[in-house]
């Protein structure tokens, strides 16, 4: 009898633990976005077309849904987590600091990302924003990204909440520090490259560059 009950519950949490899941609705475009002055002294130029989440990808994960409902496990979701934001603000910003000397969106796509999980046998949701578009700027010298730029040396400690992040993408010891190289910058992830070649998207607020 215990048996069955213990099977009962490992079940039961397993069905909680596949229930996250994300419904994706395109809720406008615009022809042009951006959360600060635009300086009309300056000469603005296309630094990168289709920034942010890959458009093509997103609205075939949307066609080939039931009612826009996209799986955990679908890849898009990685790329729509590095963007995504509560406000708009941020998920404007987070597409324009992907690229360096970017100052403002063209060709704007908005989306609304509803995710809904179980969490003490309720089923909680939240709602965020994620955009993508053609990224203009300053093309000239070098740009950081929250004060990083691609190939500073950084450490990062692995805490829970980067194991939570991380999932099955990395297997580090708790609390250990880790030191690598920016390969790249995106959204609100770094992407770094590890001592031992173990490539990962690292969030900025967890990395401190090393003089």
């Amino acid at each position: 009898m215990k048996k069955i009950k213990l099977m009962f519950l490992i079940g039961l949490s397993t069905l909680f633990m596949s229930c996250t899941s994300y419904r994706v609705v395109p809720v406008g475009e615009l022809t042009m976005a951006s959360t600060r002055n635009i300086d009309d002294s300056k000469e603005y130029v296309a630094l990168r077309n289709y920034a942010g989440i890959s458009r093509t990808d997103v609205e075939a994960s949307i066609s080939s849904s039931k009612k826009g409902i996209i799986k955990r496990r679908n890849p898009i979701i990685k790329e729509i987590n590095s963007y995504k934001s509560s406000r708009l603000q941020d998920a404007i910003d987070n597409v324009v600091k992907s690229v360096p000397g970017g100052e403002y969106l063209r060709n704007v796509r908005l989306y609304a990302v509803t995710e809904s999980s179980m969490k003490s046998s309720s089923k909680v949701f939240t709602m965020d924003y994620v955009v993508t578009g053609d990224v203009w700027g300053i093309e000239d010298g070098d740009h950081d990204i929250k004060g990083f730029l691609v190939d500073d040396k950084v450490v990062f400690t692995y805490n829970k909440d980067l194991r939570k992040l991380l999932k099955r993408n990395f297997k580090g010891k708790l609390n250990k520090q880790y030191t690598g190289k920016i390969l790249g910058l995106k959204g609100g992830f770094g992407t770094i490259q590890l001592d031992n070649g173990t490539v990962l998207d690292i969030p900025y607020s967890n990395l401190t560059k090393i003089n």
